[in-house]
């Protein structure tokens, strides 16, 4: 499988590089995959949705200010959605005109989304610690919250689904879970 490298900024200068498993590009979006390190798990309803060494399959989408994670357990089982709300995807070519790099900037408000559409807003305490450091101004403040209430309404729309299953199929992905289990 094809690797990329995601180079993710978390303003002011926080910069991390991550190998990921390329699974699918086109001009609408960039499918990747990866074991993730999250800064502290993510617990729903008694239940440990996300954390170390869980998977997840990003789906970034071009000119959007979000994007979505399928996040599946140790036991491969889909725990739901992580979105990220972030300034619009940079993508880089080599010579060769082949993407080998792309760039998101996280604005740190993300959208947890269960498998039954219910929804919580993660680290909302983060934007309002960005802002009061200079992090971010009041611009950025102001878009990244109306990015979240708009990601808010596609997720009780059934948009969110909507739009990674339009992915999916176009792709032409096998079953996800079972391409799970073949990550190391």
């Amino acid at each position: 499988m094809e690797t990329v490298t995601l180079t993710y900024k978390r303003l002011p200068n926080r910069v991390n590089h991550f190998q990921q498993e390329l699974l699918y590009l086109d001009d609408e979006v960039i499918v990747t995959s990866q074991r993730v390190k999250p800064s502290s798990p993510i617990v729903q309803n008694g239940e440990t949705v996300l954390a170390d060494n869980f998977a997840a399959v990003w789906f970034v989408f071009t000119g959007l200010w979000y994007d979505v994670g399928k996040v599946y357990n140790l036991n491969n089982e889909w725990t739901g959605y992580y979105c990220d709300v972030l300034k619009p995807v940079s993508r880089s070519l080599d010579v060769n005109g082949k993407l080998n790099r792309f760039e998101i900037t996280d604005l740190f408000l993300d959208l947890w989304i269960n498998p039954d559409g219910t929804y919580e807003i993660q680290d909302e305490d983060e934007l309002e610690d960005a802002v009061q450091n200079g992090a971010i101004d009041a611009e950025l403040e102001r878009k990244a919250l109306e990015v979240l209430k708009a990601l808010i309404i596609e997720t009780e729309s059934g948009h969110v689904e909507r739009r990674l299953q339009t992915v999916i199929s176009r792709a032409g992905f096998p079953n996800l879970q079972d391409y799970i289990k073949t990550l190391p």
